[in-house]
Formats: C-alpha cells, sequence, structure tokens
C-alpha cells in the first residue's frame, strides 16, 4: 500500500495547483459585502514601488491576523494586477487581470511608508485574458518567458521597452469597449477564486483529516490514485436499462465491468454513444436499490452524481432525462448557487409539497414490489432455461459428434464391402445358369456307368507265348457279358436311357451335355462333369457370398440413413439454440423487460418514499435548510447524512453539476455519500479535479477520450517547470510522479485507466467501438488519426454538395493573426451552403453549420463577420476547437488560418487530439479551409488534405 506521507505530498501538490491556477484566474467579480475581494483604491504605483494607503494595509493585516488567531493554517492570498481592467456585466465589475503578483507576505511584516518592491515577488500571466485581448495564441502562450523575472515577462511578452512598472502601465496598449480601464494598480483576494473555492475546500477538508478512510485498496479514490484496471468479467448480469436505446456490446462490457469495480475507465470516441451508457447505469442504479428493497428489505442510498467540468455534458444527459421521463422528480440539476435558487431548491419544495398531498396505499405498495419481483422472476426464468439449454446443446453436441463418428464408420465400412463384391470372380465361365440338379444326376450315372464298364476295357499286357490263352478268354468273357447283359456295348446302352432326361434338362443351357458313345469318352465325360460339378459349386459358394455382403452393405446403407435423419433431426434443434450465451445476449433479447423493471423499480421507490412519508420529508426539509445555509442543518447532515442522502435519492435518485459545484449539494468529503459517481469528458479534465468526488463515492464511471481535446492548462512552459520543481521534487516525490499526477502532465482518464503518465500510453480503457454520429467517410478518417478500431454502424449519405469532404485552398496573408482571405472564403462558402438547403439554426442541429478554427483571433474575425452578414447566426455556432468538444453540425467549416511557410503548423500537429475533434463534429460534410501547400506539410494535417484527395473533393 502507498504510505501515508506519499499520500499528503500528492494532495499538497494538488493544493499548489490550486494556489497556481488561483493567481491566473481569469476573472474576479468585486464583491460589495463587509469582506471585499478586490481593492481598486487606496492603491498607486510609483516606479516598481507598490504604495498602500495604511489604513487598508491595516485592514487587510487583521484578516491574516484573525486567520492565525483561528490556528488555519491557510492564510488570505493577496495579490496585485495592474491596470485596472474589467466588465460590467449584469451591474457587476469584472475585472481581468493580465498578471497577478502575489504579495500576499508583506502583510505578514509591517507597514511600509516607501512600498514595496514588486518586481522581488512571485507573479503569474493570466494567458486566457491575454489571448483574448492580446492576440496571444496558445502556442505563444506556452513559450511565455516567466523565469527571468516580472520585468522581462512583460518586456518580451508585450513588445515595449520601459524602465519602471509605473512606465509600463502609461505605454500598454489598452483592449477596446467594453472593457473598462483605469490606469492604476488594484489588490485581489486570488483564494476567492470562485472556479476553485469548492475544489480547494475539500482538498484542505481532505488533507486535514488524521485518517484517511479511503486509503485502501478497493476504494475508489484510492484505486485511481494506485490502482491498475481489472479486465471485464463475462458472465455478469446486471438489471435495468433506459429506454431511450439498447446497449450495444461494448456498452455492455462496460455496464459488466462497472457493476462490481471500484473504477471503470471507458474511451468514448467521437460518436459512439457514451452518453447511453450513462444512461443505462442510472437505470441500473435505480433498479439495484428497488431490487434490494423489495427482496431483503434493508435500504441504502442509489445516488448517482453525474458531474464533469463541461457544462455541455451534463446539460446533454439532463437534456436526455428530460425528454424521456415523464415524471416531476427523479434528478437535481445544478450545483451554482444561481442554480440552487432556480433549479434545486424549487425541485424539492415541490417534491416536498407532492409527498405532503400524498396517502400510503399499502396494496398500491404490495403490488408495485410484487411487479417489480415478477420481472426480476422473469429475469431469473431466462437464466434458468439458458442453463437447461446449455445442458442440452452439451448434450446434443456430444451426441451430434457420436451419430457422425457412427456414419463415418459406417460409409468407410460400404465401401469397403462394396470394394470387395465388385472383385472379379476367379472361373472361366459364368455359372449362373448352369443345371446343377441335371448334371449331378448325369454324374450319378456316368460314375456307376464306369464301374459297371467290363475289365477288358482295362488292357492287360501278355506275353507273346500266353497270346492264344488271352484270345480264348477273351472270347469266353464276351460270351458271357452277352448273356449277362454286362458288355460296354450293354453298358452304354443303358445309360444312355438313364442319362436322357437330366441330358434333356441341360440342352436349353449354355452347358449342354455331349452323351458319350464310346467307353473312352465316358471316363472323359465323367471327368468333365466332376470339373464342371466342382466348379459350379465353388462358384455358387462365392456367389452365395457375395449375395450376403450385398444383404450386410443395404442394412448399413439403411442404418446410415436412419443415423442421417437422427444427425439432421440434432443439427436443426442445434439451430435452435442461441448463438452466443445468455451473457452476450440477455441485454438486447430482454432489453424491453429490462426497460420495464426500471421504470417499476421507479415506481416502487416513489410508493416507498410514501410509506416512509414522515421520514423522507424531514430529511428534504434538513437538506432543504442546508442548501438555504443554516448551521444547524449542516450539524444534522454531519451526524446523519447516510439516512438524509438515502431519503432524499428515494425521489432524486440523481444529481447532475459540475465538478467545481458538488461541495455545494454535497457539503463533506464523507466516504460513501455518493453510492455511484459518472464523470464525462475525463480527457479534458485536470487529474486532480475529480479526487474530492471520488473521496465521496462507492464506485466510479469515467468516461472520456485521451484522443480528443486535453484540459486547457494556463501555464506557460517555464511555469510549469517551476510547479513541477517545487511541488513535485522538493517535496520528496519523483518525476514519475509527476508525470502520473500532475495536472499539467496528464488527466483524470490517464489516472482511471491506470496509464504509466509515459508519451501516448493511455492506460487500459474499455474502448466503445460502434460509431453512430458521422457518414462513413468522415469517421473512418478520425479511426485511422486515432487508430481506435472503431465500427462504423452510419449509412453513407451524400452531402447537398455531393462530397462529405472538402478542400479549399486559400493562401491569404495574416494580419493581427487573422487570415482575412479565409474569412471571405468561409463567408462565400455559408452563402452555397444556405443556397443548397443548410441552415444557421435548428434546435436538433439538424442541417446546420458550425464554423471552426484552432485560434481564438480567427474565430473572432469570423464572428464578427459573419454575424454582421447574417444577424441570427448563433454564437454556438461558431468557436474554437475546444468550445465544440461535445458538440456536432451537420457541416462544419474548419479555417485553419494557415497561410505562408513562416506559420507553425506545430500547434495542430502535435497530437491528433485537436484534428480528430475538429472533423468529427461534422456528420456528415467536413470542409477545411486554408493553403494546403503549407497544411501538408504538417504530419497530421498532410493525412486529412490526402485523404480528401482520395475520398473528397478539392477546390
Amino acid at each position: 500500500m502507498a504510505s501515508d506521507s506519499q499520500i499528503r505530498a500528492l494532495l499538497k501538490a494538488w493544493l499548489d495547483y490550486i494556489h497556481v491556477e488561483n493567481l491566473s484566474n481569469a476573472s474576479l467579480e468585486a464583491d460589495d459585502s463587509e469582506q471585499p475581494n478586490i481593492w481598486d483604491s487606496l492603491v498607486n504605483l510609483v516606479g516598481d514601488k507598490l504604495l498602500i494607503d495604511e489604513s487598508l494595509f491595516k485592514n487587510i493585516k487583521q484578516q491574516f491576523k484573525n486567520s492565525k488567531n483561528k490556528g488555519q493554517t491557510e492564510l488570505p492570498s493577496i495579490a496585485v494586477a495592474f491596470p485596472q481592467l474589467y466588465v460590467v456585466e449584469s451591474n457587476r465589475r469584472q475585472f481581468r487581470p493580465l498578471f497577478t503578483i502575489n504579495i500576499s507576505p508583506i502583510f505578514e511584516g509591517n507597514y511600509r511608508s516607501s512600498g514595496w518592491n514588486l518586481t522581488e515577488y512571485e507573479f503569474q500571466p493570466v494567458i486566457p485574458n491575454l489571448m483574448q485581448w492580446y492576440g496571444l495564441e496558445e502556442e505563444a502562450a506556452e513559450s511565455l518567458v516567466t523565469r527571468e523575472g516580472l520585468k522581462v515577462f512583460l518586456e518580451t511578452t508585450f513588445n515595449r521597452p520601459f524602465k519602471t512598472l509605473q512606465d509600463f502601465m502609461g505605454l500598454i496598449e489598452l483592449p477596446p469597449f467594453p472593457v473598462r480601464s483605469k490606469l492604476l494598480p488594484y489588490l485581489l483576494d486570488f483564494d476567492y477564486a470562485a472556479f476553485n473555492y469548492n475544489l480547494k475546500k475539500d482538498f484542505q477538508k481532505i488533507s486535514d483529516q488524521n485518517y484517511f478512510q479511503w486509503s485502501r485498496p478497493g476504494h475508489p479514490a484510492y484505486e485511481y490514485l494506485f490502482g491498475q484496471p481489472k479486465a471485464p468479467q463475462h458472465e455478469v448480469l446486471y438489471l435495468g436499462a433506459f429506454p431511450n436505446s439498447l446497449p450495444d456490446d461494448y456498452q455492455a462490457l462496460a455496464l459488466k465491468h462497472s457493476h462490481s469495480t471500484p473504477v471503470t475507465a471507458v474511451i468514448g470516441p467521437p460518436g459512439n454513444g457514451k452518453t447511453t451508457l450513462l444512461l443505462h447505469k442510472i437505470a441500473q442504479q435505480v433498479v439495484h436499490r428497488a431490487v434490494e428493497l423489495a427482496t431483503t428489505g434493508e435500504d441504502k442510498s442509489n445516488l448517482t452524481v453525474v458531474t464533469s467540468t463541461n457544462k455541455f455534458a451534463v446539460n446533454n444527459v439532463e437534456k436526455i432525462l428530460a425528454s424521456n421521463l415523464t415524471s416531476d422528480r427523479f434528478y437535481l440539476s445544478g450545483g451554482s448557487r444561481d442554480l440552487v435558487d432556480t433549479q434545486v431548491l424549487p425541485n424539492l419544495q415541490a417534491a416536498l409539497d407532492w409527498l405532503a398531498k400524498e396517502t400510503f396505499n399499502y396494496d398500491e405498495w404490495e403490488s408495485a414490489k410484487q411487479q417489480l419481483l415478477a420481472g426480476v422472476q422473469q429475469i431469473e426464468s431466462h437464466i434458468k432455461q439458458d442453463e437447461h439449454d446449455q445442458q442440452q446443446k452439451k448434450a446434443d453436441e456430444q451426441l451430434l459428434e457420436s451419430l457422425c463418428r457412427d456414419i463415418q464408420l459406417l460409409s468407410v465400412a460400404i465401401k469397403t464391402s462394396a470394394f470387395e463384391s465388385s472383385s472379379p470372380l476367379e472361373f472361366d465361365r459364368d455359372y449362373n445358369k448352369f443345371p446343377l440338379e441335371a448334371y449331378q444326376q448325369i454324374g450319378q450315372y456316368l460314375d456307376s456307368a464306369r464301374r459297371s464298364l467290363p475289365s477288358e476295357d482295362y488292357r492287360q499286357t501278355y506275353s507273346r507265348s500266353n497270346f492264344w490263352f488271352a484270345q480264348i478268354l477273351q472270347t469266353i468273357k464276351r460270351f458271357w457279358q452277352s448273356i449277362t447283359k454286362t458288355s460296354a456295348h450293354h453298358v452304354l446302352k443303358r445309360l444312355h436311357k438313364q442319362i436322357e432326361m437330366p441330358v434333356l434338362a441341360t440342352l436349353a443351357t449354355p452347358f449342354q451335355f455331349q452323351i458319350p458313345l464310346t467307353t473312352e469318352s465316358l471316363i472323359a465325360a465323367q471327368q468333365s462333369v466332376d470339373q464342371l460339378l466342382d466348379e459350379a459349386l465353388n462358384w455358387q459358394q462365392q456367389q452365395n457370398g457375395i449375395d450376403s455382403t450385398q444383404q450386410q452393405i443395404e442394412s448399413r446403407k439403411q442404418q446410415r440413413e436412419d443415423l442421417i435423419t437422427r444427425r439432421s433431426q440434432i443439427e436443426n434443434r442445434l439451430a435452435t439454440y442461441p448463438t452466443k450465451d445468455f451473457y452476450s445476449r440477455f441485454y438486447t433479447e430482454l432489453h424491453s423487460l429490462q426497460v420495464e423493471l426500471f421504470e417499476w423499480s421507479w415506481q416502487f421507490q416513489q410508493q416507498e418514499a410514501r410509506r416512509r412519508k414522515d421520514e423522507v420529508i424531514a430529511s428534504i426539509r434538513t437538506y432543504i435548510a442546508l442548501l438555504n445555509g443554516e448551521w444547524d442543518a449542516y450539524r444534522q447532515l454531519s451526524h446523519n447524512w447516510r439516512n438524509i442522502y438515502r431519503d432524499i435519492s428515494l425521489l432524486f435518485p440523481v444529481f447532475l453539476c459540475t465538478l467545481h459545484s458538488i461541495r455545494n449539494l454535497l457539503p463533506y468529503p464523507d466516504s460513501g455519500c455518493i453510492d455511484q459517481v459518472i464523470v464525462d469528458e475525463a480527457g479534458q479534465i485536470p487529474p486532480h479535479q475529480v479526487f474530492p468526488v471520488l473521496v465521496r463515492c462507492n464506485r466510479a464511471l469515467i468516461v472520456g477520450d485521451p484522443l480528443q481535446l486535453e484540459p486547457v492548462v494556463n501555464l506557460s512552459d517555464q511555469k510549469k517547470d517551476e510547479y513541477r520543481s517545487k511541488s513535485f521534487l522538493e517535496q520528496g516525490l519523483t518525476d514519475v510522479d509527476y508525470d502520473r499526477y500532475s495536472p499539467t502532465a496528464t488527466t483524470a482518464y490517464h489516472r482511471a485507466a491506470g496509464a504509466s503518465g509515459q508519451p501516448q500510453d493511455i492506460g487500459q480503457g474499455i474502448i466503445l467501438k460502434y460509431h453512430y454520429r458521422c457518414v462513413p467517410v468522415i469517421a473512418d478518417f478520425c479511426d485511422r488519426l486515432c487508430n481506435y478500431g472503431m465500427i462504423i454502424k452510419t449509412e453513407p449519405k451524400a452531402s447537398r454538395l455531393g462530397a462529405n469532404l472538402i478542400a479549399c485552398n486559400v493562401e491569404g496573408k495574416l494580419e493581427n493573426n487573422v487570415n482575412w482571405a479565409e474569412v471571405d472564403a468561409v463567408e462565400a462558402l455559408i452563402e452555397e451552403l444556405l443556397a443548397a438547403g443548410y441552415c444557421l439554426n435548428s434546435p436538433d442541429s439538424d442541417n446546420t453549420i458550425g464554423v471552426i478554427s484552432p485560434y481564438r483571433r480567427q474565430v473572432n474575425a469570423l464572428t464578427q463577420r459573419l454575424k454582421s452578414h447574417w444577424s441570427d447566426f448563433s454564437d454556438k455556432s461558431i468557436g474554437t476547437v475546444h468550445t465544440f468538444q461535445g458538440g456536432q453540425k451537420s457541416v462544419i467549416i474548419f479555417s485553419t488560418r494557415q497561410c505562408k511557410a513562416t506559420d507553425s503548423l506545430w500547434f495542430i500537429n502535435r497530437r491528433p487530439n485537436l484534428l480528430n475533434v475538429a472533423v468529427s463534429r461534422a456528420r456528415e460534410l467536413f470542409i477545411l479551409v486554408g493553403n494546403l501547400e503549407q497544411i501538408s506539410e504538417g504530419g497530421h494535417t498532410r493525412e486529412l488534405v490526402e485523404y480528401i484527395k482520395e475520398f473528397g473533393e478539392m477546390r
């Protein structure tokens, strides 16, 4: 774990930055109360010395004494500025210093009638006013010379040589009306800057704690400082959805991650639906509380705070909430004093009046509860059904695998058997029609006849001497055979009769039998018949084997067909299962049910407010008293804030305010007083500004884009280096700490995403990849520029001028940091766009034209020219790129002001961020205006010109 000393050093470094920022505050409104914050009289400048009337000195010195007596470590902060420049708004003077000199130390010493030499004190340029009235562009502001002291700074910045500060005040060129001026110095309480007042109070309160309750792993504030993002879990179920649109896969990934993780960092590229993400997160908070209450009876605050430094981002969420919800309650919007008076207090009072008239009806409360629980039961039934389906699917997949294996085995067996059965028989003749029975009879008769043949037919060898004897013996045999009818002639004759019918049976076959006529042919016939019978029997035996194989083949084919039918049935059943698991599809398939859960939960919360009417009314009254500044209410809140915020969030589960006004709504940085905080546009927020709200919360969703515009840091590079040395290195912190935590080096998004502080490291945020705003050809350029990996969901659509990208070559020249030729070109382009059907103003930004430039002087010139030509041209349609972040128009004209080789492209090209924002403001037509040859010298601007050459129109 991080050490307590490291945490305190970081908190001090952030407080130091607030001190520096206050010293560079661009506007301070004169306060006519008993304790003023501006002293514009009784102060003078003689040479380099500041003279203060003794009575004024004693008055301010008394404030320092009072602070010390009260034991305050932070003393008042007094600075001097000159000349007096101010504008009058709502009958109040707003002073706009060009620089401030911190003279707080003089009030801890004694009065000097001779005055104090101002060149010996810390000074701070006020860059916004220098930019507005003296043409100082951001690029030059970063290079201001501050290290060599006040006089060198003034001489190099205003290009006016002078001997004394008094001389400088007389030589400086004063801005024109509506600025008013006096050539006199004035004192200001620079710590009174409203911009940082609440933030400083929070940091002081947090720093004064003896024990940091949030300083533990798992708390959002601790994880923000020292943690590393955790990978999103897949099997996470959240309940509830906002009614405007269903979440996409990447929004769902972020919603799952933020369900139980202390800090979730999300990259929201231009037009990728981050507002939709925030709204769903709000809905889930409401459902989570209502379900817990309905199932356990226990209740805790579900307060969600939606915040940013960008008022547009906060107002955008409010606008969508208002357009989608019919309830008069649900959110409180605005933390500034004016908005508390005009919006927050009236809404609280209206809720109080409504609740006072309401009566609790148990049946309605129970009905709302059961409706909600039934909805939850539906979700649970889907989970169980999915579990059953997954089990069945797994079983079917295993069965399918087994069937496919069996079908394969049968196919191999059929193929093998078919090959064997088709092998040729090893016989010279086809015995298919062989008359087996006839030949068997013939064979029997032939065998019998052969045995019946007389022995004389079996020749014996006799000697010549015995020949006569043989002759006699032969004659006797023939005589005997004649009497007994056993001669060869009689045997053959008898055989012919015996085989007459079998022989006839062979005549109609290929195997006709030839009747033997001699004993020799009888013997040969017998041998032939025996051979034919052997071959026929062998042939038949082999043929029987083939027939059996064919039967086996047919049987196997039938088995295979049965298995194929079963396989088809299983495949069809598998096709009915969802292709994704439940956790990949519930947020889309069950979206309408999720929306109903949100609506039922909100109804149940309001029923619960009726049930606990007295408690809720008491809590709202205490809160109203607190917002009205009643001390006793602060005391009650400090002791009972959990119950008070729990009761208020029954009717107002959402607070909307800027980071600088959170303290007005939630005065104490109590850990857990906010259940969930949603920080929007975090890529534009310095890291320290988010920290106090993280101390207050249980979970944080921090959405931003490190590839869009960074925070505006009104310090020169030399002042940044001074801050680094003084507030980090000299306090025991390191350069690594500076890169990770300094408001001059990083952003709230980088911190939440666990970035190392090294260049190009944007940490590990979840990227929303689906793009819904710009036509594909415009969105694709931003994707190439920043390498988001976007999936563009918009359809191609031609602009009213045909192309979606146009580059207009305008050379011109710079006059007082204005390229008037570009102003002329923009004016002509607007004429053409209006003729084509585009418009200057529209409530929903449909078909509207926007004009932007990176440079304030160019914007001022464009505003002056265009509003003089078209009086209804809205101020919201012309501005710097910074003023347009978060906005969109159908057409954007981008005036680069570049005209000659001496112009610097570094400001536009140092990072892709500025071009990314400029191009992505255009939904259907982006027009680049400038010297295209000069613009093509830069890295990112060259990419843009080449891209327009390929996909757009060059003029």
